[in-house]
């Protein structure tokens, strides 16, 4: 089965134009936002775009939303051709844009769904029925009466969903969806796209952010872009391992002066005290940990605990970008 999404080498760049180009016959700012992306998506699953702000996760965005063109490269959408079938391509495609300036602040939820139906051909009861059953799977039956302007940040975001859900389509676009959100607020987002749009509907979410601790709990899979470049993909323990073989770990032993852990070459982090214990973490290969608790036994030192904790992200995403 072909990917949901397949990108191959796109790029776009803008040309910034003004006064000064014209009048002073400058040459006019030209900027790289895109640079021979190549990433695919898998049907029903949700795959994260993670980067800085200006990394280009916007204007690929907009590219798979048919709104601007690529200047090069070539990309199909559940098969349809980027450039050639944009028609068939925008059927596919729902964009989740919580902008206000989108919505019309004084129609209620429900006038705003029903005129946007409208647009995508919904008409008579086909479209009240779908319009309801979006009302119902965002939780938004009880405030579909209400006017928009009224609605918190979370209900706009749902209703963006909504709208987006309107024409069914397998795939979903979502910019930052949770920038403007509460903690609660965005985990009941979070819950919605994972459990109802991903589990049950099937549907592929391209979930784009910069927030690295929930890319890791909503995403499977996801590509780091740093200058409008992909740097790395595939999952989080693929991601892990690009930025060497050591790992964290976690020790418990007896109490007793860090020098003579250092004889072992053991150099302790994060150390405290606690209940008669020592408790540390050190960064090491594998294989050395058997070596370090046969020598810290040797010496009189009892081992209580060693775990291995997994590498933050955002310290893989650090050093991916440093690199760059």
């Amino acid at each position: 089965m072909r990917p949901a999404v397949e990108l191959r080498d796109i790029s776009k760049t803008f040309i910034e134009r003004s006064w000064r180009t014209l009048l002073l016959r400058r040459p006019p700012v030209r900027t790289e936002a895109l640079r021979g992306v190549t990433v695919s998506l898998e049907h029903g699953e949700i795959f994260g775009l993670l980067g800085p702000n200006g990394a280009g996760k916007t204007t690929l965005i907009k590219i798979l939303a048919t709104l601007i063109l690529p200047d090069g490269g070539s990309g199909t959408v559940c098969g349809y051709d980027l450039r050639s079938q944009s028609s068939r391509v925008r059927h596919k495609i729902g964009l989740v844009n919580s902008s206000e300036r989108s919505f019309y602040w004084r129609l209620t939820g429900r006038q705003n769904l029903k005129f946007f139906a409208m647009l995508y051909n919904l008409s008579g009861r086909r479209k009240n029925k779908r319009v309801d059953e979006l009302l119902e799977l965002t939780g938004l039956e009880e405030k579909a009466d209400i006017p928009f302007m009224k609605y918190s940040d979370g209900q706009k975001q749902r209703l963006a969903i909504a709208r987006a859900l309107l024409p069914d389509p397998e795939i979903l676009l979502m910019d930052e969806p949770t920038k403007s959100l509460d903690p609660i607020a965005a985990a009941g987002f979070i819950n919605l796209t994972i459990n109802e749009l991903a589990f049950k509907k099937g549907k592929t979410v391209l979930w784009c952010t910069h927030n690295l601790k929930e890319a890791e709990e909503v995403c499977t899979r996801l590509a780091v872009i740093h200058r409008g470049r992909i740097i790395a993909s595939g999952d989080f323990q693929h991601l892990r391992s690009l930025i060497g073989r050591e790992s964290l770990y976690h020790m418990s032993v007896d109490n007793c002066p860090v020098e003579r852990l250092r004889e072992i070459g053991i150099n302790p982090v994060r150390r405290v005290h606690n209940n008669g214990h020592l408790e540390f973490e050190l960064t090491a290969h594998k294989q050395e940990i058997p070596l370090f608790i046969r020598a810290l036994v040797e010496m009189g030192i009892n081992v209580h605990a060693c775990r291995e904790k997994p590498v933050e992200l955002n310290r893989v995403f650090e050093r991916l970008v440093g690199k760059c």
